[in-house]
């Protein structure tokens, strides 16, 4: 059997019957939306409608799983960025039983300003470490290529990762899939995930899917769950940080 997937959303995709997405059970276990970018753009009133068949289903906190970001800006204070983001987390209901971990998503577009290692650390850092105040929760860092380029050393506060990697496997990339990480600032024993289809990308390894219920012959951002333990773990860790 193939592991849980999770579907990465924002307000520009098209949108998904997400009745048709939950009834199709597994693999199909949540969704994460985007809920905010720096200190200016916000999504709070799409965000709340997303997720209500979510928070209504018999299967919410048990298999199924709801999930928000947030989209850094590095020329923005960190910490005013996890005040920004966990106001509207309260605004559409807070985190609840089966609320992922907020993620923080750390990419190189759109940004103004020169992404030094010292500008990417420190902000990634004042976010987690802010949430983390905030939420009574560690953040989930998500990440690819610029963690790589800036050679990250670590996740920042962030209790774990999730790793963007658009191929089937680690084809010609001359290392193992723990150096990959590595480089990315991870490892194996902190990998919530990884996000092995873009929306422009599709991909994926063998007998994954490519589509999802309710989205139609539309391509979205899949997940595949890599979390040691699987769902059950997955579940427990949550449980265990209860909002």
């Amino acid at each position: 059997m193939i592991s849980p997937v999770i579907v990465d959303v924002y307000p520009r995709d098209k949108p998904v019957d997400w009745t048709a997405y939950i009834a199709a059970g597994h693999p199909f276990v949540g969704a994460v939306f985007k809920l905010s970018q720096g200190l200016h753009y916000e999504y709070a009133g799409w965000a709340y409608q997303q997720r209500q068949p979510f928070v209504r289903s018999p299967r919410y906190g048990v298999d199924l799983l709801d999930g928000f970001y947030h989209y850094l800006d590095f020329g923005s204070d960190g910490t005013r960025q996890a005040d920004w983001f966990w106001g509207l987390m309260e605004r559409i209901g807070g985190e609840q039983i089966g609320t992922l971990w907020a993620m923080v998503d750390a990419e190189r577009g759109g940004q103004t300003v020169a992404l030094t290692k010292s500008r990417v650390e420190g902000c990634i850092g004042a976010f987690a470490e802010r949430y983390q105040q905030l939420s009574g929760r560690t953040a989930t860092l998500y990440g690819g290529e610029l963690l790589r380029a800036i050679g990250a050393h670590g996740r920042y506060g962030c209790g774990r990762s999730s790793v963007a990697l658009y191929a089937s496997e680690l084809h010609g990339l001359r290392e193992t899939t723990a150096q990959f990480l590595a480089r990315t600032g991870t490892d194996l024993a902190h990998l919530l995930s990884w996000q092995y289809q873009g929306t422009e990308a599709p991909s994926g390894p063998a007998g994954y899917p490519r589509l999802i219920p309710g989205g139609g012959a539309v391509t979205y951002d899949i997940s595949a769950l890599t979390l040691p333990g699987g769902l059950e773990a997955l579940r427990s860790q949550l449980w265990a940080e209860r909002p």
